[in-house]
């Protein structure tokens, strides 16, 4: 970044008296550090806004998985209130510090607590891969062209974890970069007996690249008997199967 970028940036920190840049996102105000306050445009995922704010209620649970810088770890705190919980999970330390900064800002650490592990099928340790982009969104446990370093983290299993804390969680977020399907296998026990309503980020191509496939992912979700929902109208197994560029579903219990 350019000394005169960085001079800028501590400018507006001084004149904002370090409370942050305010920024309207997909009608959210969420305050950043002025240096990442230009990260998300206005109109930023207006649909996962949307199905946060029809499914989330007072005292709920969310696990955030792939919390990045915090958008929607900050958006689900508002949401669920000082009587429900956050848990946001973000492996790249720089962007890790990033998110605990940003739940700062906006006066929701109480509410968030923010997680190194990478979530996976299940316990143990590998390395999570930096884009060597500085809080880039396309890190992953899978090692794209794009990969640079290799970061060692521990895994966990949202079964794990869920039995570690006794939690009864309501929502999850799911954006992990092509282990989505490890990501579900490892939530079986929270998906059939908590019967949580999902937000998930589905990536083809990295999913290709980690050896497995839509159709496996699908098949899952079917176990887990959950409607399968795209931009509001349920979709069937050719349609989802048939994507090749990123999308997002909303998964909704049959019952």
């Amino acid at each position: 970044m350019s000394q005169v970028k960085e001079i800028a940036y501590s400018v507006l920190n001084a004149v904002t008296f370090g409370r942050g840049v305010s920024r309207r996102i997909s009608g959210e105000t969420i305050r950043f550090p002025a240096r990442w306050s230009r990260y998300y445009e206005s109109d930023y995922e207006p649909e996962t806004f949307r199905f946060f704010r029809e499914n989330l209620n007072e005292g709920d649970t969310v696990l955030d998985i792939g919390g990045h810088i915090g958008l929607f770890a900050v958006t689900t705190a508002r949401l669920v209130g000082e009587s429900g919980k956050v848990f946001s999970f973000e492996p790249t330390p720089f962007t890790r510090g990033v998110l605990e900064e940003v739940v700062a800002l906006n006066g929701v650490s109480g509410i968030v607590e923010v997680r190194s592990e990478a979530v996976s099928s299940k316990r143990g340790s590998t390395v999570f891969y930096d884009t060597g982009d500085t809080i880039s969104n396309a890190n992953s446990l899978v090692r794209t062209e794009r990969s640079r370093t290799e970061i060692p983290i521990s895994l966990i299993s949202v079964d794990e974890f869920v039995e570690e804390k006794g939690l009864k969680v309501d929502c999850m977020k799911i954006d992990v970069e092509g282990v989505e399907l490890d990501v579900l296998r490892g939530a079986r026990k929270t998906f059939l007996e908590l019967r949580p309503v999902v937000r998930l980020g589905l990536h083809p191509p990295f999913i290709m690249q980690n050896g497995q496939s839509l159709a496996e992912i699908w098949d899952v979700l079917d176990e887990y008997d959950v409607d399968v929902v795209y931009d509001g109208d349920p979709v069937g197994k050719d349609w989802f199967c048939g994507q090749d560029n990123l999308f997002d579903v909303n998964l909704i219990p049959s019952r």
